[in-house]
């Protein structure tokens, strides 16, 4: 029986961490230099608990997805486990660390990750319920808390309070 993947918190050096978001940041951006390439996730907001991995959001327009998706794919594996379509690709960085690409089109459907990390950033409500909602899915499989995460995501961005992706 193959093992399951368990939601795990974990607590990394936040040297450790900002070296590597460093160092990936740095390698996007001189690979893409107009594509807008922010980290997001969990250790981009002080005072957010998770599992410490590194999660960066490369955004372009529509009509430059597909070439950006050609420079990554050159440097960083596709993650298989995610959908891959014209809008967004996900992909996995080989680091120490548990670090994630994930290429979206600026304004699409699957742009939703600068409008979170804001609310998360702005609202110490909203930090301390998705705090809560981490800390209450610690131990239990990662495929349930994906769900769990993405339905919080949803209700935040759907309550209309979250500015533009900008």
């Amino acid at each position: 029986m193959p093992e399951q993947d368990i939601f795990q918190i974990r607590n990394t050096s936040s040297v450790e961490l900002r070296s590597e978001s460093d160092r990936v940041l740095r390698m996007v951006r001189t690979a893409v230099p107009l594509a807008s390439v922010l980290e997001v996730g969990s250790t981009a907001v002080e005072g957010v608990v998770g599992k410490q991995d590194i999660d960066i959001v490369v955004r372009v327009p529509a009509e430059s997805f597909a070439d950006t998706r050609d420079i990554l794919d050159r440097m960083f594996s596709r993650n298989a486990s995610q959908m891959s379509n014209s809008e967004y690709q996900g992909y996995l960085v080989t680091s120490s660390l548990d670090v994630a690409i994930q290429l979206v089109v600026a304004g699409g459907k699957y742009d939703t990750f600068v409008a979170f990390l804001q609310a998360l950033s702005t609202d110490p409500t909203i930090r301390q319920a998705y705090n809560q909602l981490k800390i209450a899915w610690n131990g239990q499989p990662m495929q349930d808390y994906r769900v769990a995460k993405q339905e919080f995501i949803e209700s935040v961005l759907n309550r209309g309070e979250v500015g533009s992706n900008e």
